[in-house]
């Protein structure tokens, strides 16, 4: 009877020992699993939780890095990579560019051999249309605006006039607003000028200095020193700038007018009674209004000079 019990003692502490056994086995998955966790989905927790290389990025930050239009605004950004991908919204374009913690590059990101930009461009193609077609209907608007200004305001040019030039044989004249430091003012002077003689028309001269201090300084000397037209075509800075009431009073009263105007650049091209305008370096338009023959090789750009230019 006692071997009996001896064995039957030994059995149970084997079960025991296999009971325990099993605990441990499932204790250790256990552990095992909780281990994954912290070492896995921990990590990737905390990764989507950490800040993306997007989250800074407004267009007030942006401002900091690099001046950007009033109207300027962010329709896309993603994180490529591990920096940010952003597409700007500017006059009717859409302009990429990449963000860093504290830097901006505009250009391409390739990868593989492929343009990471030029896909995002792609995607983004029905809203840059959409931009396009917006800002040619806010420039249209804001044409008519300047038209409808000039048609009724045209009288007060004439105390802005700084130069004259033209046949003494004129019937009629038009004002040519300018500024002095402007290059497609310059190339557009020489074919007025042929103009003027081919349909008998005096250029009344107004200087609006757009392009910053050294324009200015040019205006003011042009005004102070009753430069002629000849010496108005070759005038550079002086090397001590030139002041006097005239040209101030003068430069005052035309900035004024052209911002009353919500004009920001130059050449512009109007009719004397101000029936028509023409911005820009279009001498073709010119010619048409003054009834004359438009020749070959006569077109001009169409583009002009910009105070965001300014220096």
């Amino acid at each position: 009877m006692a071997c009996l019990r001896q064995a039957k003692m030994i059995v149970t502490i084997r079960e025991t020992m296999n009971k325990f056994k099993g605990y441990i086995t499932v204790m250790k998955l256990k552990i095992l699993a909780l281990y994954l966790i912290a070492t896995v989905a921990f990590p990737a927790l905390s990764m989507a939780m950490a800040e993306s290389a997007c989250d800074h990025v407004t267009p007030e930050w942006l401002n900091t890095q690099v001046p950007l239009p009033p109207d300027a605004r962010i329709v896309h950004s993603a994180e490529k990579m591990g920096i940010c991908e952003v597409v700007l919204a500017m006059n009717g374009d859409l302009v990429p560019v990449y963000v860093g913690k504290d830097w901006l590059l505009a250009g391409q990101m390739f990868s593989g051999g492929k343009s990471v930009t030029r896909e995002t461009m792609d995607s983004l193609s029905d809203l840059a249309e959409e931009e396009r077609q917006l800002a040619k209907e806010k420039e249209d608007l804001a044409k008519a605006k300047r038209k409808l200004f000039f048609r009724e305001n045209v009288g007060q040019m004439e105390k802005m006039v700084s130069l004259t030039f033209g046949p003494s044989s004129a019937k009629s004249f038009i004002y040519v607003v300018t500024d002095p430091n402007c290059s497609h003012c310059k190339s557009l002077v020489p074919q007025l000028e042929e103009a003027a003689f081919e349909a008998r028309v005096t250029l009344k001269l107004v200087i609006y200095p757009v392009l910053g201090v050294k324009s200015r300084q040019m205006a003011a000397r042009t005004i102070c020193e009753s430069l002629d037209w000849e010496g108005y075509k070759t005038v550079a800075p002086p090397e001590t700038p030139s002041s006097c009431d005239t040209a101030e009073k003068r430069i005052k009263e035309t900035v004024s007018f052209m911002q009353m105007a919500g004009v920001s650049f130059v050449p512009m091209v109007l009719a004397g009674d101000g029936s028509w305008v023409v911005e820009g370096d279009e001498i073709c338009a010119v010619r048409t209004h003054l009834g004359l023959k438009n020749e070959e090789g006569q077109e001009g750009s169409g583009h002009g000079c910009a105070a965001s230019e300014a220096e």
